[in-house]
């Protein structure tokens, strides 16, 4: 039984998705219109290509294949993130021999076929997850083998083609909603997260239903903690802090819910050389020129790592930025500055003069080398403030493209992704140039971590 008090946050949440007509947007922040409608025409076709799985007329690779290209043009469940088609790539690479290939197919058809009720559901759960748990706990690389922590989003999803009504996906992001409103605890095992998921959300249907005086949907329930994810606002009131850590604090508005971690540990990726990024830039006992050297190095070898063709300036060459981070495929360049700040960076006139000298001399070079596309980067542990009206003032009258705030910790989850789920360098840069001002290592996540 669901307590009164987060009851009425439950039905509040309803209240404001209601009162944000009903708008539906993903872990990206792109607006889902229609995605209800959309999503009954794609069953349609999603049931042919499990139907056909399922009675043999297609096998596991055609059916991965097939799964994976009406995904990518319908990504009305978030299907092509980590918990969907990586995971089942990675479920399928693992079965390098023709009898596992006959096993793992074998308990695929059991699996996806729909559940006759909640312990037939919990029962296909346990067997994936033993499956894949064997595969994982042996792996030298955990890079590379399928993560029990998907197997319940992986076959909900495909529980939901069969019937929308009575199987709701567990998605990770209203998992992080039930945490945020003190529904979620954490549980033992795969079955009983989803049972615990399957009875929280039946219990919260029936509540918006007496609220709403009508029956409510998995989808309508699911959209309404989506919304309740991505709503904005004022940071909810907490003790009083002291100067120093209001002082440190960005000034960028702070999401109500949000994924605020990543679904790994992002050190399991980081090479050892960088992996004291943050350390670096918290070091209080080294000069200051010896510290700042130390965080410069490490973060011009992360934008190496990153894939980026550098150009290393920075201490003992004058009055430089501390490197230039190349994508030339794209035509892309940032010039980038580390700053070492322990307490959190602040920018002060002579750095502001000192920017716009690194603009005005290495953009006209950049341009002659063909590279349209500029950007400036400021790599901290933390910031001050998000120095908007500077900022403004630069993207306007330079040729600079984008500034940005880019904090330490959200640096190394980038090269984190990049490294775990294989990402391109065009598609980190897409990430850095769409996600504002100043970069957290939350946004990094939001952006590419599963639904």
């Amino acid at each position: 039984m669901i307590p009164q008090n987060i009851q009425s946050q439950i039905t509040s949440i309803w209240d404001k998705y209601i009162a944000d007509n009903k708008k539906v947007v993903d872990t990206k922040g792109n607006d889902l219109q229609d995605i209800d409608s959309k999503r009954l025409e794609a069953i349609e076709t999603l049931k042919i290509i499990v139907q056909d799985f399922i009675t043999g007329a297609i096998d596991i690779a055609e059916f991965k294949t097939d799964i994976d290209s009406f995904n990518k043009q319908n990504n009305l469940w978030g299907f092509t993130s980590i918990k969907g088609q990586m995971f089942f790539n990675l479920l399928f690479k693992t079965s390098d021999t023709d009898e596992q290939t006959q096993k793992l197919t074998k308990l695929m058809k059991q699996c996806v076929a729909e559940p006759k009720d909640l312990p037939d559901a919990l029962s296909k759960i346990e067997a994936l997850d033993k499956y894949v748990c064997a595969i994982f706990n042996k792996a030298p690389d955990k890079r590379k083998a399928p993560n029990p922590g998907s197997v319940c989003y992986f076959l909900s999803y495909f529980w939901q083609i069969h019937d929308s009504e009575i199987w709701p996906v567990m998605y990770s992001s209203m998992i992080v909603s039930f945490t945020d409103i003190g529904l979620w605890q954490e549980t033992k095992s795969q079955k009983e997260s989803y049972e615990t998921f399957f009875k929280f959300n039946e219990e919260i249907k029936q509540i918006l239903s007496q609220h709403t005086d009508r029956a409510i949907s998995n989808w309508e329930a699911e959209h309404s903690f989506w919304n309740f994810r991505t709503v904005k606002g004022s940071t909810p009131k907490k003790e009083a802090k002291t100067k120093e850590q209001k002082q440190v604090e960005t000034t960028k508005e702070a999401p109500i819910s949000a994924l605020t971690q990543a679904s790994f540990d992002i050190y399991d990726y980081i090479p050892r050389v960088i992996a004291n990024l943050i350390d670096l830039g918290n070091e209080t006992e080294a000069s200051s020129s010896a510290k700042g050297s130390k965080y410069e190095k490490v973060v011009c070898e992360v934008f190496k790592q990153l894939g980026f063709t550098v150009q290393t300036l920075g201490q003992g060459s004058g009055r430089e930025p501390d490197l230039i981070a190349i994508h030339k495929e794209e035509n892309v360049a940032f010039i980038v500055d580390a700053k070492a700040y322990s307490n959190g960076y602040m920018m002060g006139a002579g750095d502001e003069r000192a920017i716009k000298d690194y603009i005005n001399h290495y953009c006209p070079k950049l341009k002659k080398e063909g590279i349209q596309r500029i950007g400036f980067i400021i790599v901290s542990n933390t910031f001050k403030s998000n120095f908007e009206e500077y900022i403004n003032d630069v993207t306007w009258k330079t040729d600079i493209k984008r500034f940005l705030l880019l904090s330490s910790d959200a640096l190394l989850h980038l090269l984190a992704y990049r490294i775990k789920d294989q990402k391109t360098l065009s598609e980190i840069v897409e990430a850095i140039i769409s996600l504002g001002i100043t970069i957290s290592a939350q946004d990094v996540i939001q952006q590419f971590d599963d639904i």
